[in-house]
């Protein structure tokens, strides 16, 4: 099953669309396809959210800014990084974290999506919602494919 965690901080115009798509998927993907958590940062807690047994992908959702296409997607290595257990706990670190104490075989992809403004507020700018938009249509066959195949191979 899929985990999908979208994350950013909604008071940080774009920095906040991972969090909006992951709330917004929650509402349109049904739990049995996948588990759904919209949270403001990765937290090393979250190490037990990838482990579960029924977990054996996870898709992060992030913003960022400087990206030249609305979407970029790319499988993640589970490496140890430079960074840290706080504020700057990174999609590919987690999954490093995930590896080493619980899982070794979760496949792990990040999701970013263009972002122009990181400012103090709630907006968020025309071309990071229509980045959302693409991505949920993405995710939503992504996800729909998955379930789809796995039944077929029952």
């Amino acid at each position: 099953m899929w985990l999908i965690i979208g994350y950013g901080n909604i008071l940080r115009e774009d920095d906040g669309a991972g969090f909006h798509l992951a709330a917004t998927l929650a509402t349109n993907i049904s739990p049995r396809l996948a588990r759904i958590l919209a949270v403001h940062q990765l937290t090393p807690e979250l190490t037990l959210e990838l482990a579960k047994k029924d977990v054996d992908r996870v898709l992060f959702i992030d913003a960022r800014r400087g990206q030249d296409r609305p979407l970029l997607m790319y499988q993640l290595e589970p490496l140890a990084t430079v960074g840290s257990c706080g504020h700057q706990l990174t999609a590919d670190l987690l999954l490093h974290m995930t590896h080493s104490l619980y899982s070794p075989s979760l496949k792990g992809w990040l999701l970013t999506l263009s972002a122009q403004r990181m400012g103090v507020g709630d907006t968020l700018s025309e071309v990071t919602q229509s980045a959302m938009s693409l991505a949920g249509t993405m995710i939503k066959k992504l996800v729909a494919a998955d379930f789809c195949s796995r039944k077929l191979q029952k």
